[in-house]
């Protein structure tokens, strides 16, 4: 079947099967996007229903019913809500037989499952058909997807097949595998790519050392997942494969976060299933619009197990466009992954490693610090002529006092999720 007979047998399936959860959730979802001002009305509505039904219904919730604002419920990070699961989840869903079961690499050294019922998970999927839509990929647009943990998904066949979404690993990507996924993409007329940063990373350098065949496929669009991508990397795969590369910010818990739409302010962040705080990152205080902070996530639709103030890890900024519209301007990565200056200023980590991104013949790197003065970069290259400017570039960031070490190696080890973490920080907090 074409993509048009996949999609119009997935709706008829998700009216008979569904209610048509599915296909609804998708209609409203896209209304909102292009309907700031109806967003903002409705996600008033959604947000008081969810505290209401939380504080109603969670044995954990429930001491906080005479709540006069989301900001009179703690925030609660990973490892809270896993502590406290049994008391947050909604008692009435545990024996639905309709209910989704999503986990988490455990990447950042707690692996996690969450439950999501029937709608919620409509709203999970509808998320990630509406985001891709609003630039130019529709639903059922033949797509790879590309991760680490393919294996553990498990994922059928027959499925991959209905859905017209195929489940690639990356665990061994050579350049003859990378070659191979060339091939393969050209081939099989795939219309989208979603990768790591990592891999894409690795597929940048394949093509600037001038080993990739002339590209002929027709690639709609490209999107990068979990990893900060680089500029460098954007600009060599949107010119190979002649399409654009948008950041796609999302996890597995929650859903899509928010996506880059193309006009360049940043992820047009997801208000229509989610309501968003950025706090200090010393205090609980809001920050100013485009200060960095910690992102609060609020689930509106997640019935079996609510998640109110979720702190996921993750430091962002954002800004709201004057048509309404919220955009995610930056994201910083995890507040675990920043590093200090010898007088212990935080230094996101980006600003530690950007200088580096335009060197291609590195093909990876990592900073890892262990005191406020002891640092050591491991670089992936041959080329060790950089030595004296990367020194002299992290002493004018981190401080003159600071003491580093180069490492060279062959590669460096990626997580159990398939991410390269580009900064390590061993200062015992």
């Amino acid at each position: 079947m074409d993509r048009e007979e996949k999609y119009n047998a997935f709706v008829k399936d998700d009216i008979e099967n569904n209610r048509g959860r599915l296909v609804s959730s998708c209609e409203e979802l896209d209304y909102l996007l292009a309907h700031p001002e109806a967003n903002e009305i409705l996600s008033k509505h959604y947000l008081n229903e969810i505290l209401t039904y939380a504080t109603t219904f969670s044995n954990y919730y429930k001491e906080y019913k005479n709540y006069r604002s989301i900001k009179d419920f703690p925030i609660l990070n990973k490892q809270d809500l896993k502590d406290h699961w049994n008391d947050i989840e909604i008692e009435e869903y545990n024996c639905m037989t309709d209910n989704c079961t999503k986990y988490t690499s455990g990447s950042t050294g707690t692996p996690f499952k969450m439950v999501m019922d029937r709608y919620k998970h409509s709203r999970w999927i509808a998320g990630n058909k509406v985001f891709r839509a609003n630039v130019g990929v529709k639903s059922h647009e033949k797509t790879v997807f590309i991760s680490e943990t393919v294996q553990d998904k498990k994922i059928p066949m027959e499925r991959q097949e209905r859905d017209n979404v195929y489940y690639l690993s990356c665990k061994y990507f050579d350049d003859n595998s990378l070659l191979g996924l060339l091939s393969y993409l050209r081939d099989n007329d795939i219309k989208s790519l979603t990768a790591l940063a990592s891999l894409l990373d690795k597929l940048a350098h394949l093509i600037n050392e001038g080993l990739a065949p002339k590209w002929d496929g027709e690639l709609i669009a490209i999107f990068s997942v979990s990893e900060h991508l680089k500029e460098t990397t954007r600009k060599i795969i949107e010119k190979y494969f002649n399409c654009p590369v948008y950041v796609f910010y999302a996890n597995e818990e929650n859903g899509v976060l928010g996506v880059e739409d193309g006009t360049q302010f940043g992820c047009r962040a997801n208000e229509a299933d989610f309501y968003f705080e950025v706090l200090k990152i010393d205090s609980d205080e809001p920050c100013e619009e485009g200060e960095l902070g910690r992102l609060i996530i609020t689930d509106l639709f997640n019935k079996a197990f609510p998640i109110i103030r979720y702190e996921n890890g993750d430091l962002v900024s954002m800004k709201r466009n004057p048509d309404g519209k919220l955009y995610i301007t930056n994201i910083a990565g995890r507040k675990t992954d920043a590093l200090y200056t010898t007088d212990g200023r935080m230094v996101h980590y980006f600003n530690s490693i950007s200088f580096l991104e335009p060197y291609m013949d590195i093909k990876q790197f990592q900073l890892i610090q262990y005191s406020l003065k002891k640092f050591k970069w491991v670089l992936n290259t041959g080329n060790k002529e950089y030595e004296e400017m990367i020194i002299q570039e992290s002493k004018a960031l981190f401080g003159e006092d600071s003491e580093w070490e180069i490492e060279y190696v062959d590669e460096i080890p990626k997580l159990k999720s398939g991410k390269t973490q580009m900064t390590v920080c061993k200062i015992m907090k």
